[in-house]
């Protein structure tokens, strides 16, 4: 009887085990065919966009090249997110620093509003802050764009480097000024690198949302700057070109090749 109880629960755990990774297999296959399936069809030498694909060409590969705006969209977009994810890394790791450990009226409330961005909708976030700046006198342009890729890329840094700094070891800090060093030499000395890793994190999180960021830019945008997201969503409007297949498998060998070199870093930094 034992045996027979034994046998059976066995095979439940079996069975369970089977269609646990089943079921894996089929999120990451739901999650990821589509992605192959535009790396398939960014080869397709037809006009039109389909699938399966008539032939293997390079040929919207080489029509991305020579298509100017695009490129030029392509790196004002880069050069707007590498701007705003400077600068949201800064105001945001100095904001978490004086959330965290700052002790003030306000604190909480504070607080609040610098998620704000994050439950907002962005095209409200963009509207208001095109209120705002036009209010202020601040002519239509650059200057938008950065301001407002900022100010939604800043909450992913304050909320990372703040959930570090709870757990930071404030021991450290107090033997660096034990030993001579004044509050900036400890800051960039002991704090700073420290927190470099959850920085960094939250800099990436900022960059990546200003790179595919559409509806807020929309209201920024001015003709003379424009970024990638909006050609990309002027081109599907008016004909369905496998060249936008193009351009997403150009950003996901980007984002692989970005979160493989941070990884590497990571792995190698306890080396040092």
């Amino acid at each position: 009887m034992a045996r027979d109880q034994g046998r059976s629960g066995a095979n439940r755990i079996t069975v369970g085990s089977v269609l646990l990774r089943m079921g894996v297999v089929f999120v990451y296959c739901f999650l990821y065919a589509p992605i192959g399936l535009l790396i398939l069809t960014s080869f397709n030498p037809d006009e039109v966009m389909r699938f399966p694909n008539t032939g293997f060409s390079m040929k919207w590969y080489r029509f991305l090249l020579d298509d100017r705006p695009t490129i030029e969209a392509l790196m004002n977009s880069l050069l707007l997110a590498v701007g705003s994810s400077l600068l949201a890394g800064a105001i945001g790791t100095l904001c978490a620093l004086g959330l965290v450990r700052g002790s003030f009226r306000g604190r909480r409330l504070l607080n609040a509003i610098v998620y704000v961005p994050l439950i907002l909708p962005p095209v409200i976030t963009g509207i208001a802050l095109v209120l705002l700046l036009y209010g202020l006198g601040v002519p239509k342009g650059i200057a938008y764009l950065i301001i407002g890729h900022t100010l939604l890329g800043l909450p992913f840094v304050v909320i990372v480097v703040s959930a570090q700094l709870y757990g930071f070891p404030r021991n450290l800090e107090e033997a660096a000024q034990n030993l001579g060093a004044n509050e900036v030499e400890t800051f960039f000395e002991v704090t700073l690198p420290l927190l470099k890793r959850s920085i960094l994190a939250g800099m990436m999180f900022a960059f990546v949302s200003s790179l595919q960021e559409y509806p807020a830019t929309q209201a920024w945008a001015s003709p003379d700057f424009y970024t990638l997201p909006i050609v990309m969503y002027n081109k599907i409007r008016d004909q369905l070109s496998p060249e936008i297949n193009v351009i997403g498998v150009l950003m996901i060998a980007f984002a692989v090749v970005v979160v493989l070199v941070y990884q590497g870093r990571a792995s190698a930094a306890p080396a040092k």
